[in-house]
């Protein structure tokens, strides 16, 4: 399953439906606490996380969810990016890094490609990958 986190709902809209038709299983959640629910009653594949959310930044929350598995892999979205931001992300462990808006195709890819790295470091993911 996908975690998708950003307190704009029509973000978690639309990336559920692209990532659903990509093959995908998806949750959504708008705050980093339904986030941390999510993942505590789940097991997530990867995440894609929005740096700014209402109850804690997006760096916070990937660090929270790597507490619980550290080796889940996770992509960073966001409408006030820099290269500091991005620079940051990416020394955090944060796989791949967007801007938005972005390409939606270009996010599956990415997440894709991701995945079946990820699946060769961690063989139990296996065929949950689409």
């Amino acid at each position: 399953m996908i975690l998708v986190v950003d307190d704009q709902e029509s973000m978690c809209w639309i990336l559920s439906k692209v990532l659903s038709e990509a093959g995908f299983s998806v949750e959504t959640a708008g705050t980093a606490k339904e986030a941390s629910s999510i993942a505590t009653n789940n097991k997530i594949l990867a995440a894609i996380i929005d740096y700014r959310l209402p109850d804690k930044n997006g760096f916070d929350l990937f660090l929270e969810l790597r507490k619980r598995d550290r080796k889940i892999p996770a992509v960073l979205i966001t409408s006030y990016g820099s290269k500091e931001l991005k620079e940051k992300a990416l020394r955090l462990g944060f796989h791949a890094y967007f801007d938005k808006p972005f390409d939606n195709d270009s996010l599956v890819a990415a997440l894709q490609a991701i995945l079946k790295s990820h699946r060769k470091l961690t063989p139990e993911i296996g065929e949950s990958i689409p």
